[in-house]
């Protein structure tokens, strides 16, 4: 009796840890997302307010706002799949720790990415940090589900998982297709010398979906 005491009592221990884990990683989602929006605010306004000095205004915001919603539809995603990952959870470990924490790492550096992004007045510089910090989330969020889904089984409960691992090689070739994507756009970008049509950089987004399509359909789990 007082072994299987022992073994409820720990078996609550870690699930109060893996919910620390998890509030704590709200947390800085749920922060992050706080931080982008409050940089939407109108810039202080020295003239008479009018209508159309308002609508100028919130004209010169469309890209701040552009910026905070693409950055938090990908956040969104993110935590979405970060909850559906530690779902899976009955136990952790040291390696699991560091690998959510590098990820909420890079999370963190997106108000300072979607700020730049949105102030780059056509700048490629801040759309390829912008790209990057996108990027690092990704890759740590992709390592952290290898870490749990294949890596470390023994963590998690004893369940059907041939799903997480399809949708898990599903991100893992967006993530290089995209990757090779705008390393292309990168190269063309800086091959053009005519700014007026560096513009057709960004085509070589155009054939992603089919792309992507092609080789979905060979992925196995």
């Amino acid at each position: 009796m007082n072994k299987e005491n022992e073994i409820v009592k720990e078996e609550i221990r870690k699930e109060f840890q893996l919910d620390r884990i998890v509030l704590f990683s709200d947390a800085v989602f749920a922060i992050v997302i706080t931080l982008m929006a409050i940089e939407i605010h109108l810039p202080h306004i020295t003239v008479p307010l009018t209508h159309e000095v308002l609508v100028d205004e919130l004209l010169h915001l469309t890209p701040v706002i552009l910026a905070y919603m693409g950055s938090f539809l990908y956040i969104g995603n993110a935590w979405y799949h970060h909850l559906q990952t530690f779902s899976l959870l009955k136990d952790y470990d040291r390696g699991l720790i560091f690998r959510n924490l590098f990820m909420l790492f890079f999370i963190g550096f997106f108000p300072f990415s979607a700020s730049l992004v949105a102030d780059s007045n056509g700048l490629y510089l801040p759309i390829a940090i912008y790209f990057f910090v996108v990027l690092a989330c990704s890759l740590c969020q992709l390592r952290l589900q290898y870490y749990i889904l294949i890596k470390r089984p023994e963590l998690r409960v004893n369940t059907d998982v041939s799903d997480q691992i399809l949708r898990f090689k599903t991100s893992r070739l967006v993530i290089i297709l995209l990757t090779c994507i705008f390393l292309l756009a990168t190269v063309t970008h800086y091959m053009v010398e005519d700014p007026r049509f560096r513009f057709v950089a960004w085509w070589w987004f155009i054939p992603f979906p089919f792309v992507l399509k092609y080789f979905k359909k060979r992925i196995k789990v």
